[in-house]
């Protein structure tokens, strides 16, 4: 069994990855920015923790660090409302 903690923890996480990312907001608060279809983030340490969650694969560049996102997740959802129904 784990702690009431560490499975809020789960839970936040859970959660993160079963929400859509707002690319439009993230793109207007200037903490992306889209060059074709990729994703640069100018500072990676500036983005939602969130959104860093979500980031599988971040590389260097000459425009930032190219950053890709997991997609959102319907089992993540359920694990966080699980999560949160017993950490209660």
């Amino acid at each position: 069994m784990i702690d009431k903690d560490t499975a809020q923890k789960l839970a936040r996480s859970a959660e993160a990855h079963s929400k859509p990312i707002d690319f439009e907001q993230l793109l207007e608060d200037g903490l992306l920015v889209q060059k074709g279809k990729s994703y640069y983030a100018p500072d990676i340490h500036a983005l939602p923790d969130d959104v860093a969650q979500r980031i599988t694969n971040a590389t260097p560049t000459k425009n930032g660090t190219k950053v890709t996102f997991s997609k959102e997740s319907r089992s993540a959802e359920k694990l966080a409302n699980l999560l949160k129904s017993r950490s209660e």
